[in-house]
């Protein structure tokens, strides 16, 4: 079996109103839902194909340009584990994971075995999600909240920064449907400075049963003030890992309690099982992508033992298609790990043309 051809697609997504920012909020990160994502499909001799996707804003290009290393090869003589375009902490990261993704899809489709197996075996059956929004108003993450709670969803992700009602929101959330929804906070290391994490922590001193953790709260380059963070607050600290050499710091500090691990799928195990070895909880962070991407986070938390978190995955609750044909199943806040050879999805053809977008 030969890799006969390599096609890409980008497409650009909207998300579903006020399902990110409240309408009259500008908010960190900029309008990142109007970049484009790259999907990639990989093609062989045999006539199987495997899918992948890019991180959004990734040039169409920057993925083009690796297709001369695949195609023409067999994916049974190549290492998984170390694909020829660089790895997860290069510049070339977005490509690695798309192109990833599609070989092991395809190998799981050749050997009639879902990705999870390739991976190792399975942990779990299901995996828990996390719903995600950015910054709102109070009475617009009450409605958020109600919408998780609905789903079964015991996590809302919301980012803050200094100056945000953070109280207030989690005191809207508190009204509207108690503790049965918990906030992972995620500043972004926008709180500054830890004077400002601690004013925070005093607010919230009502509302802990309401809190998942908080993330990133200050800049991740100065462990010492998680260190002490840790010490002062009885709120759980989180750090979204960037590096495995980050990791192995960061577990020998003991800065934190929980981590949000990414990146393509042999980094993401490699992360966790740093993790597993300090007994540290993780869940699997996300930069809201579509289905593809989504599925393969599913398969990778079910093959690392130390996932036990809720995952940044959302499914369409955050942008109005996934981009394919039947969504992950999901059930009382958890996502079903497909069972179907490799990622178990397949591309919705229609969307991609209502959605594809030319690069200019």
């Amino acid at each position: 079996m030969k890799i006969t051809k390599i096609e890409t697609f980008r497409v650009r997504v909207p998300l579903h109103p006020v399902s990110w920012h409240s309408a009259d909020i500008d908010g960190l990160g900029g309008a990142w839902w109007d970049f484009p994502i790259v999907l990639l499909r990989m093609t062989t001799d045999s006539g199987l194909s495997g899918l992948g996707e890019a991180p959004k804003g990734l040039p169409e290009s920057a993925i083009r340009r690796y297709a001369p290393l695949f195609c023409g090869r067999n994916p049974f003589e190549m290492n998984w584990q170390q694909l020829p375009i660089g790895d997860h902490w290069s510049p070339e990261a977005g490509a690695y994971e798309a192109y990833e993704m599609a070989l092991y899809d395809l190998v799981g489709k050749a050997l009639e075995l879902p990705v999870y197996q390739l991976l190792g075996g399975a942990y779990r059956d299901r995996v828990r999600g996390a719903l995600c929004s950015g910054q709102m108003w109070p009475e617009d993450a009450a409605k958020r909240a109600r919408l998780a709670a609905e789903l079964g969803i015991s996590v809302l992700k919301m980012k803050a920064e200094v100056g945000d009602p953070v109280v207030e929101r989690i005191a809207a959330i508190n009204q509207a449907v108690g503790t049965a929804v918990k906030v992972t906070i995620d500043a972004m290391q926008h709180l500054r400075h830890p004077v400002h994490v601690m004013d925070l922590a005093r607010g919230l001193e009502p509302y802990h049963d309401n809190i998942e953790c908080l993330e990133d709260p200050v800049s991740r380059s100065n462990l010492d003030w998680y260190v002490l963070l840790r010490e002062k607050l009885d709120i759980p600290l989180a750090i979204h890992l960037r590096n495995l050499e980050e990791a192995i710091n960061v577990v020998k500090r003991e800065a934190c309690d929980y981590l949000n691990v990414g990146g393509n799928m042999n980094e993401f195990k490699r992360g966790t099982a740093i993790a597993e070895a300090a007994g540290m909880p993780v869940w699997h962070g996300s930069g809201a992508g579509l289905g593809i991407s989504e599925a393969c986070y599913v398969h990778a938390c079910a093959a690392t033992k130390a996932t036990t978190l809720s995952s940044d995955i959302v499914g369409e609750r955050l942008r109005v298609d996934d981009l394919i044909v039947r969504p992950l199943e999901f059930e009382d806040g958890c996502f079903k790990v497909p069972q179907e050879p490799g990622l178990g999805v397949e591309l919705d053809e229609d969307a991609l043309e209502r959605f594809g977008v030319r690069e200019s």
